[in-house]
């Protein structure tokens, strides 16, 4: 079987050139990639017979004969987000200006397995650490809507709440503890923990394990068992991206954790407190893989006084991302947290 082709066609030369980087950034040598800028030699090509596994056009260039051809896989590029548009039910629209991650994500979802058939496309699952010696910066938060937004670009994402006690149920719909019959499960792991305890697992949207209904020492269970999970789950290679959502203690067990991850993510605020405690952090271990580390800014107000900017404070580290306040976010719902600019900036540095 020979290589599959993917035809990418745009008028926006920049916009084009920024689709192609991606797919051969992925795919490389592995797919047959055209791409057509020019409307005219567009539809001169199209005016003959042609075969390809996918194409990806703009609405602009679009015309309905082009279901006549040999392409199964046809996506127009829409930058309308509503429903109008081809008015053909097997077309697949995507919003133009998505990242091309994003794009490139869902075409591969959705393509009818053609771009997988005989080419191994899959990663190793990436375990994603969301960690902050300071109390109250929002890290649950920014790990909870990771998950779902990398989630909504088609990856299978399984969240874990690393904590010594669960309290991250009021984001969820479902918020019942774990049942009871779990803990035997815990108390006697083995290398297959994960699949052990998969009957329990539940998804909004993302798979998660369910929030404990007492604390690890109450249950007689060591904080290890986070890392047990982790690998185990990792090991079965049912998941894109395992996010771990880590509680404030730094010790050896935390600290094993920051090992094992593939990226960590770094949380702290503009207040003084939360940017002295991260000082305190880097002080104690090395942060300088900038591929492994990155330090973000939550709960970001423009106008508020920045101690990352200061002198009292003196930040020992660079932040890489900025996410902006986000209003009544108790009453949020988690979709909608997903949905955040800087959540989603956050997310594209994972997949």
């Amino acid at each position: 079987m020979g290589k599959p082709r993917i035809v990418i066609a745009d008028t926006e030369e920049m916009y084009l050139s920024s689709l192609e980087i991606k797919f051969l950034e992925e795919l490389d040598d592995k797919i047959e990639l055209e791409t057509i800028s020019d409307p005219g030699y567009f539809n001169s090509h199209f005016a003959s017979p042609q075969s390809a596994e996918i194409l990806v056009v703009s609405e602009d260039l679009y015309f309905r004969d082009l279901q006549k051809h040999n392409i199964p896989n046809i996506f127009v590029l829409t930058e309308s987000i509503d429903d109008s548009g081809t008015e053909d039910l097997d077309i697949k629209k995507i919003f133009k200006y998505s990242n091309p991650n994003e794009i490139y994500n869902q075409v591969v979802a959705t393509s009818n397995g053609v771009i997988r058939t005989g080419i191994d496309t899959s990663k190793e699952t990436s375990v994603v650490l969301f960690y902050s010696n300071a109390g109250g910066v929002g890290k649950t938060t920014l790990a909870m809507g990771v998950s779902l937004c990398i989630a909504k670009n088609y990856k299978k994402v399984l969240y874990i709440n690393a904590h010594r006690i669960n309290a991250f149920q009021s984001y969820l719909n479902n918020t019942a503890f774990a049942p009871g019959n779990i803990y035997t499960e815990l108390m006697n792991a083995d290398s297959n923990i994960f699949n052990n305890i998969k009957y329990v697992v539940r998804n909004e949207g993302f798979d998660y394990i369910p929030p404990f209904g007492a604390s690890l020492s109450s249950l007689n269970i060591g904080f290890d068992i986070y890392e047990k999970i982790i690998k185990s789950a990792k090991a079965t290679k049912q998941y894109d991206v395992i996010i771990v959502d880590a509680d404030t203690a730094f010790d050896t067990d935390k600290a094993s954790l920051i090992t094992m991850a593939d990226k960590v993510f770094i949380i702290t605020t503009q207040s003084k407190a939360s940017v002295n405690a991260v000082n305190m952090l880097v002080k104690n271990m090395n942060c300088t893989d900038p591929e492994k580390y990155f330090f973000v800014c939550n709960d970001f107000i423009e106008n508020k006084y920045n101690a990352l900017t200061g002198e009292a404070a003196k930040p020992a580290f660079k932040v890489n991302e900025y996410v902006k306040h986000i209003e009544d976010i108790d009453r949020a719902k988690l979709d909608s947290i997903s949905g955040d600019t800087g959540i989603q900036k956050l997310s594209f540095l994972i997949i």
